[in-house]
């Protein structure tokens, strides 16, 4: 049966049917729609009828399947395999109730036991399930069966209707909800209605089940030993013209009962079948709940049927001599462990293959150890619409992820054979990277392949001891990407669930209590676990102005929130004293909710306080073996909003100089991305391109562009893709590029209008006039800075174009600093300062580079001079970096080791180059790129200079040498590739400079251009930037460390996390929003955009993907409330973080 459905006056309608019958006779009526799917009868089955939901059309509609042959009952020492269970979908009718499509569900379906009957998805459900029930054979002289299961494990959970509207967001804890559960509690989060509902569970693995917001009144039950929840009443209406759940009830086979909301009209009840309880719930949510159905589950524990033994051999045979090889049924992957050492993980991740498109995909929380694999089917044609995997213990699930298109290959495995190697060959269509090809092997020597090969292709093999477990990776009506699940051949215990390490458990953030005001801040950023502070201070009278802490171990530091009123109260803290708790009192003053008293409280009895008290109030306690080591929140000239960020007492911190190993280059440290790889140099840059290599493949760092390229990925310096260009951190590519029409557009104004170039190129031929125009402009620029540092802590931070809004409102832009500029130039001042357009031209240009390098410039006169003839030199040798060649001529112990690296940089492209003496210049730069001497010999040794240059260099300076070195070494692989020599890279640090002081000189120039001219080549001319190259793997560490995580502006103000070599492979996201509007995280890969997630107000929201999907590439979020003509508003920010590549154990 194939149906297709659509919208029609609000409601869904089925919109076409077609029946195919098995002598390829078919019959069809109504119109075709994109939304379609088809169901096809199990084997040895026919359509018997439907089930579904109609009025005077059809609405919804599903097939009934019945076996052909009747079937003969029989002894049967276990129940076959009913169908598998249909994805839920919800269908509103006009009243606002949602009703459950799943089969399950219908009251016309037969018992729980019945076999001979099968009924489909409904249309709706966009899903087919095929399963065929094995039929039990009688064998003679059986011994007779224990008692068995009266229901199997697909029937073990089962699904209520449900109720309410058609928004929100789709949830289900179905995939986690199982039989035999404890439930400890259920809680109902409720106002005028239902904001949240959770569901406690302690056994058979403890979890949480919540859904919906935070907000509301707490109303929990607990429940007794053996006490269940058997009922849910549930009442809804209309809020806004959305339909949400206004009222929940709760009912327990002891009585009990607990509720929540206020009650409609509108209402329904549902009751678990015998034997069941509620063990989780699916519906859709936000901040509230919008619909809600219940999930029972058997209260008895419901295992898979074991495996049927093979019928015995006729005659024993003499028990051979011992053997160490394993019998072809027992035969393991040659991943099987040898050396007897058992798999600490369950799962692995292997790398992906593929494209960005469609919708992500993850078997990963339901794929276990000691798994067993029945079967795997690819469906293919020209590219692979789909596969399937057959999982049969020790819970029976099947995975099945793309489109239902394709010819069908299956592969059906025989006990003891395990799926251990993957191919996958992908390439273009419509302008999408599609999955073209699929092969997978065997321990056995067994393949299953499909689709139609291609030059670009990759391969994965099992770790040893691990065999396909599942899949990731994205899909539609075909596979876009995909990825392994490897799983422990042999029984692993599981561990917690991976939410991160166990060093993100070291960090706990309270909540935050006060208002939504004030600028944002945290001391996340800047703490190190097993700091210690000295003392903390409280400024406030009615109020609470400031709060300061002081820091005093590992370094000395002071972190200050607030503004500079109120009488100052000090509490210092003795040797082995900490503070475990804070008390936090709240209230409004002229509209806005201010933080009005604090408390804090030490380990030793002693505490500090500041400002009066209100009803509204907290405390919040440290957990045990805690200490408060920072805090965060909101400020302004007041304390706005404020909580506690505890640390563990006894972590340990992750330092730089700390060792990790040992290899021909040393001991060597941790290697992290550090602070400065993320300056940009310039407004924009060029996009690097280059050529396939001969099988169709870029070198690593580059993906595919329009036009059929291979095009750099945005480096972390510019990680903001604008099409072929890469802009800063922060910026916007609808900005950037009005910034350039604009610029034009000048160009073609001003023309007809100036004339006074010329007298600008005079006024500046005398040196002593030159040095008295830099008195004067030191004076206003030091003005200018003092303004808008004002303006920053007073107002909403924002980027360049914000603060140049603010700076020209300003008098000493609007008088002291035009003044200024017309002495310079020797011109008249006019007498009602109406000043002329090549005056402000050179205002703006100053106003620009006093808001970039303010305190920079004004340090010194030269450096002012130097900005207005158009050089740039602000260096100083504690902040110096120094180029390749000094430290190979220094002899020092890095300079050695760098030799030793370029020599083995020089061999291993000789290498390649002897080895395949025709290959082209594009294949060896792909092979070069994927070596482990790119990988993993330049960064380590790069990073091992390390330990040298701290000793003589700040810290920010290291880690710049350190990148400059690592620059450097990618141009002589570039240089050996295209021309088998190399100057050494000497011309690297004097390009970087040049480039520094062209764009500089040239935006200085534009300032004094007044037709425009020299300003429009400025906005065009700009570097052509690579990929980030030479990061290596990334050790553990905080990720403002490990990955250089840096923010801007405050949307993400207070992002914290953990990088660990080893992980689960995945990268997760939690927002946490203290917004009062809803927004929007872009999420770009590489500079490309990637996913959107929506984040409503004070919701929390979880997003993720995988290390292998994402890594060797920067991650890039902003989050910006739309503004005018769709440029980015107020309320915004972004995130920059590294995901390195990933490593296998």
């Amino acid at each position: 049966m194939e149906a297709h459905w659509g919208k029609k006056n609000g409601r869904t309608r089925i919109f076409y049917l077609s029946f195919s019958t098995s002598a390829g006779n078919s019959v069809s009526g109504g119109s075709t729609t994109d939304d379609k799917n088809t169901v096809t009868a199990p084997e040895g089955f026919q359509l018997g009828g439907f089930f579904g939901r109609d009025g005077d059309e059809i609405d919804s509609l599903g097939a009934i399947w019945v076996r052909i042959t009747p079937k003969t009952e029989a002894p049967v020492t276990e129940p076959p395999p009913p169908p598998t269970k249909a994805p839920v979908t919800q269908e509103s009718d006009d009243s606002g109730a949602a009703v459950s499509t799943a089969a399950s569900t219908e009251a016309s379906a037969a018992a729980l036991t019945e076999s001979s009957v099968v009924a489909s998805a409904e249309a709706s459900a966009a899903a087919s399930t095929e399963a065929s029930a094995a039929e039990p054979t009688e064998k003679p002289n059986e011994v007779p069966a224990k008692p068995v299961q009266t229901i199997s494990v697909e029937d073990s959970v089962q699904l209520s209707e449900s109720f309410g509207g058609p928004h929100g967001t789709d949830f289900s804890d179905e995939a986690s909800a199982t039989s035999g559960q404890a439930v400890a509690s259920v809680t109902i989060l409720a106002g005028e209605r239902v904001d949240g509902v959770s569901l406690d569970i302690l056994a058979p693995k403890a979890a949480t089940f919540h859904h919906g917001g935070t907000g509301g009144t707490k109303n929990t039950l607990t429940l007794a030993k053996d006490e269940l929840i058997t009922s849910m009443e549930v009442h809804w209406g209309k809020k806004n013209g959305r339909t949400r759940v206004f009222y929940l009830s709760f009912g327990t086979s002891a009585g009990n009962s607990v509720s929540g909301g206020t009650q409609t009209e509108d209402k329904n009840s549902v009751s678990a079948p015998e034997g069941f309880q509620l063990g989780g719930f699916f519906g859709r949510d936000g901040d509230e709940i919008d619909s809600i159905g219940a999930i029972w589950t058997s209260i008895e524990l419901v295992t898979a049927a074991p495996t049927e033994a093979p019928a015995p051999a006729p005659a024993p045979a003499p028990a051979p001599a011992p053997n160490t090889d394993e019998t072809p049924g027992t035969v393991k992957p040659a991943g099987t462990p040898k050396s007897g050492v058992k798999n600490t993980r369950a799962v692995i991740l292997s790398e992906s293959f593929g494209g960005p498109h469609g919708k992500q995909f993850s078997d990963q929380t339901l794929a276990t150890s000691a798994q067993t694999v029945s079967s795997l089917t690819i469906r293919a044609d020209a590219r692979v619409d789909g596969l399937t995997l057959e999982v049969s213990g020790p819970t029976a699930q099947t995975f099945t992820h793309g489109g239902p298109g394709g010819k069908e290959n299956k592969l059906t495995l025989k006990d003891g054979e395990y799926i251990t190697s993957m191919e996958a060959h992908w390439g273009q269509k419509s302008g999408r990277t599609r999955i073209f090809y699929l092969s997978f092997g065997t321990n056995e020597g067994n393949t299953v392949s499909g689709g139609t090969q291609t030059e670009e292709k990759g391969s994965v093999t099992a770790p040893e001891g691990y065999q396909l477990g599942g899949f990731f990776g994205r899909d539609g009506d075909n596979m876009d990407l995909v990825g392994v699940v490897w799983t422990s051949i042999e029984a692993v215990a599981e561990t917690k669930a991976a939410g991160g390490s166990a060093t993100d458990e070291d960090i706990q953030l309270s909540p935050v209590y006060g208002g939504p005001h004030g600028v944002a801040f945290s001391d996340v950023s800047g703490i190190v676990l097993g700091q210690t502070l000295s003392s903390v201070t409280l400024r406030g009278d009615a109020r609470v102005d400031a709060v300061t802490l002081q820091v005093a171990k590992p370094a000395e530091l002071t972190w200050s929130h607030g503004g500079k009123g109120g009488t100052e109260s000090t509490l210092t803290l003795a040797p082995g004293e900490y503070i475990n708790s804070v008390e936090i009192h709240w209230g409004k003053k002229s509209g806005r909710t201010h933080v009005f008293y604090v408390s804090f409280a030490t380990s030793e009895g002693n505490s500090v306080a500041a400002g009066t008290k209100t009803e509204e109030s907290v405390t919040e306690t440290a957990p045990k073996g805690f200490q408060l080591s920072g805090l965060h929140g909101r400020a302004e000239g007041e304390v706005d909003q404020l909580g506690a960020i505890w640390t563990r007492i006894s972590a340990k911190p992750a330092l730089l100089t700390d060792s990790t190993g040992s290899a021909w280059y040393g001991h060597t440290i941790r290697n992290w991305v550090g602070p400065t790889i993320g300056n940009s140099k310039d407004t924009a840059c060029y996009r690097k391109t280059v050529a396939f290599n001969s099988k169709n493949i870029c070198p690593l760092g580059y993906g595919k562009d329009d036009d059929d390229d291979c095009i750099a990925q945005c480096p972390m310096s510019y990680p903001v893709g604008c099409f072929l260009e890469c802009i800063p951190q922060n910026d916007d590519c609808a900005l950037n590029i009005a910034q350039k029409v604009a610029s034009v557009a000048a160009v073609a104004f001003n023309t007809a209008t100036a004339g006074l170039f010329g007298q600008v190129k005079a006024a500046y031929s005398t040196a002593k006039k030159l040095y008295l125009c830099a008195a004067a402009v030191i004076s206003i620029i030091k003005s200018l800075i003092f303004y808008l540092r004002f303006m920053q802590t007073t107002a909403p931070q924002g980027d360049v174009e914000k603060l140049l809004a603010v700076a020209y409102q300003s008098d000493v832009v609007l008088v002291d600093l035009p003044v200024a500029v017309y002495s310079c130039l020797g011109l008249k001042v006019p007498p009602k300062l109406q000043w002329t357009g090549i005056a402000m031209m050179i205002v703006e240009n100053i106003v620009k580079q006093a808001i970039i390098n303010g305190e920079e410039i004004i340090s010194s006169a030269d450096n002012v001079v130097n900005m207005l003839t158009n050089t740039s030199a602000i260096k100083s040798p504690g902040t110096s970096v120094s180029e390749l060649q000094d430290f190979i001529d220094a002899n020092t112990s890095c300079g050695f080791e760098l030799k030793q690296l370029t020599d083995r940089v020089i061999f291993a492209v000789s290498d390649v180059r002897n080895k395949t003496p025709n290959a082209a210049v594009d294949d060896i730069r792909v092979t070069i790129s994927k070596s482990p001497l790119v990988l993993n010999d330049i960064p380590t040794v790069t990073n091992n200079c390390m330990k040298e240059m701290m000793r003589k260099k700040t810290k920010d300076a290291a880690f710049e040498t350190r990148d400059l070195l690592r620059k450097t070494v990618g141009v002589i692989i570039d240089q050996l590739i295209e021309t088998s020599t190399t100057d050494m890279g000497k011309s690297v640090k004097e390009d970087d400079y040049y480039l520094e002081v062209a764009n500089l000189g040239l935006t200085v120039l534009g300032g004094m251009d007044p037709t425009g001219v020299v300003y429009m080549v400025s906005q065009f001319v700009q570097p052509v930037c690579g990929p980030t190259s030479f990061i290596g793997e990334i050790d553990d560490g905080n990720l403002y460390d490990a990955l250089g995580l840096w923010t801007v502006d405050q949307a993400f103000v207070g992002s914290y996390g953990w990088w660990t070599k080893k992980g689960d492979g995945v990268v997760r996201l939690i927002f946490e929003s203290t917004d009062k509007e809803d927004v929007t995280v872009v999420i770009h890969s590489g500079g490309d955009d990637y996913a959107k997630v929506d984040v409503a107000a004070f919701a929390t929201v979880t997003w993720e993907s995988t290390v292998s999907e994402l890594q060797d590439k920067t991650l890039y979020l902003d989050r910006w409330r739309p503004g005018l003509l769709g440029m980015p508003g107020s309320g915004g920010g972004s995130l920059l973080v590294w995901v390195p590549r990933g490593v296998i154990y």
